[in-house]
């Protein structure tokens, strides 16, 4: 059945990443490169051999030029594992995930450049050296749809520290998951690597349609309750994931972190072209 599956998202976002341009983009690293990208003014700390004497000469204050790095790049495919995303109400967010998955590493080894796929929770999950080996994604994306999430939480603060001593080169981090744990804090990561966060949710969890009593199970934990819902308590919990995102959304913004939101009824395909372009 797993199996099935991966081959299914397999060749459909193959065929699709092979007849688009989807991956042709310029990274944001800045470096030593041929490419120049603009003038900046100087900050303390910043290389002298960069200074621009006829602009700094021009506005009376120092400016340097920037480069857009002509290097291969190092993709690290971040796939979080935590319970929640075993739910879905039309499709489980793992399968929206792994679709995702597929796509980027497709379109990064159409690209000529590496991945690195990381699965993590609170602790490394599986872990593969850089590759550019396409026939790599057929045990990835399986891997991917076979992980066991329940019982399991993302611990962000673990992540970012495993990534920033496991991973030693600059890369490009693309972190797929559902990002409802209430501290997220990626800005450690944002300093030294350029970062796109595709957050997969499933509708009915934003905005349930449903009353009266109800169990429940916690899928990080499999501890469950009956639970007696009215219109008011079900607006309360929208707000509070409203909120929730809201402060999400204005910590990538400060850490100059791209992101796009990905329901599981939806094509991941269009979101993820517009996020890269």
């Amino acid at each position: 059945m797993i199996q099935e599956a991966a081959r299914e998202i397999l060749i459909r976002t193959k065929r699709k990443i092979y007849s688009s341009n989807l991956g042709n983009n310029a990274t944001a690293f800045v470096g030593n490169g041929l490419d120049f990208s603009e003038l900046r003014e100087y900050h303390f700390g910043d290389d002298v051999r960069k200074i621009n004497w006829k602009a700094t000469a021009r506005e009376q204050r120092p400016y340097i030029n920037l480069f857009t790095e002509e290097r291969e790049l190092n993709i690290v495919l971040a796939f979080m594992i935590g319970g929640g995303i075993a739910f879905g109400s039309r499709r489980i967010k793992q399968e929206t995930m792994a679709e995702v998955l597929a796509i980027l590493g497709y379109s990064a080894m159409k690209n000529s450049d590496n991945i690195t796929p990381l699965f993590f929770s609170d602790h490394e999950e599986f872990f593969r050296k850089p590759t550019k080996n396409i026939s790599a994604l057929h045990e990835i994306v399986p891997a991917a749809l076979e992980a066991d999430a329940m019982r399991k939480r993302v611990d962000y603060a673990a992540f970012c520290d495993y990534v920033m001593h496991r991973i030693k080169r600059r890369s490009v981090l693309f972190i797929i998951g559902d990002f409802q744990e209430e501290k997220i804090d990626l800005s450690t990561l944002s300093a030294r690597n350029e970062i796109y966060a595709v957050i997969v949710r499933d509708r009915f969890e934003e905005s349930p349609k449903f009353g009266g009593a109800i169990d429940l199970i916690d899928p990080a934990t499999l501890g469950s309750g009956s639970f007696d819902f009215d219109e008011r308590m079900l607006r309360r919990y929208e707000a509070e994931v409203a909120s929730h995102d809201k402060a999400l959304a204005e910590h990538f913004l400060a850490h100059k972190i791209a992101y796009t939101k990905i329901y599981t009824d939806e094509d991941p395909w269009y979101k993820l072209n517009n996020l890269v372009k």
